[in-house]
């Protein structure tokens, strides 16, 4: 479990403790948010 997420195993539930920084999220590919802006503006 990533140290943003608080989990208790006994109840099931989980707590974002806080909002992941891009850095923090495991992608399989390179993330440009930049581009992804640039293609949704037009």
């Amino acid at each position: 479990v990533p140290d943003y997420i608080d989990a208790d195993h006994t109840k099931s539930t989980a707590t974002y403790t806080r909002t992941p920084t891009l850095s923090d999220v495991p992608y399989a590919v390179q993330m440009e948010p930049n581009l992804v802006i640039e293609f949704y503006s037009r």
